[in-house]
């Protein structure tokens, strides 16, 4: 193993501003972890930065198989980028009146 390995990077430490929930996504600057729990207002968690999840996605963006999708805190996944930071590719099209979309994160 070399002397600098520090971690595999599946999973990252991260300090919250406000409480969130297991499964909720957290964007620590340009990078993206799912909670693996939930975390108390201040509190420090631990969360994945590897995989596909399912997360609330803008209902009225057509989100296609493939496509780039951004974190908007008031919307979820959406395909608008602006000054939303980018939260994967979705793993499969949401349609335009779904909810939620499958995302594979820091794709």
């Amino acid at each position: 193993m070399a002397k600098n390995y520090v971690q595999y990077g599946n999973t990252v430490r991260f300090t919250v501003t406000t409480a969130v929930k297991s499964g909720d996504v957290v964007m620590a600057e340009n990078l993206v972890a799912i909670a693996v729990s939930d975390v108390a207002q201040g509190g420090v968690g631990v969360g994945l930065t590897t995989g596909v999840f399912t997360v609330k996605a803008k209902a009225a963006d057509d989100i296609k198989q493939g496509a780039i999708v951004y974190w908007s805190a008031t919307d979820g996944a959406t395909i608008t980028a602006g000054s939303n930071k980018r939260l994967g590719i979705a793993w499969r099209a949401s349609g335009a009146t779904v909810e939620t979309v499958d995302v594979k994160i820091n794709a």
